[in-house]
Formats: C-alpha cells, structure tokens, sequence
C-alpha cells in the first residue's frame, strides 16, 4: 500500500509539472515563430504543438481515470476491514459483558 502511494505521489507530480511546463513552453515557441515571420514552420509547428497538447491530454486523462479507479479499489477494501474489525470489536464488547 505504501508503494502504491508513493508510485502515485510521484506520477502526480510528473503530470503536474507536464501541465504547467509543456502549454507554456508550447505557446511560447509558437509566438516567438510567429514574431520571427516563418509562416510554413509556424503552421508546421502549431499543428505538432496542437497534436502534442492534445496526446497529452488523453494520456492524462486516462492515467486519472486509473487512478481513480485504483483509489476507489483501495477505499473499498478499506471500508471493508473496518467492516470486520468493527463486527470482531462487538464480538469482543459482548464476550466481555457476558463475563
């Protein structure tokens, strides 16, 4: 469980900084293009920007979509041990009160 909370530590900070570094970096190649005049290699490159924002965006969103996915799992099995540990605990309240 720990391995699975830092593994995602870490990816979250991986698309964190993919989402603030590369839309940035992106606009700016393309306005310095566009100050510069090269009209065929900006029109090249918007589209190569254009379609790397865009696989980007859908790896993101399928990577959230697991990892809701894995969290809800977690949770899950979560809600189900305390399940038991509470029935155990009543278990344990009546073997008391019995004595």
């Amino acid at each position: 469980m720990k391995d699975f909370h830092t593994k995602k530590i870490k990816e979250i900070k991986l698309w964190a900084w993919a989402a603030t570094v590369l839309p940035i970096a992106t606009l700016g190649v393309l306005f310095l293009l566009y100050l510069i005049g090269f009209n065929s290699i900006y029109e090249k490159l918007l589209v190569i920007g254009g379609a790397i924002l865009f696989t980007t965006s859908v790896v993101w969103w399928w990577w959230t979509l697991h990892t809701i996915g894995s969290v809800t799992f977690l949770l899950s099995r979560t809600i189900e041990k305390f399940t038991k540990v509470n029935q155990e605990l009543e278990e344990l309240k009546k073997d008391i009160k019995d004595l």
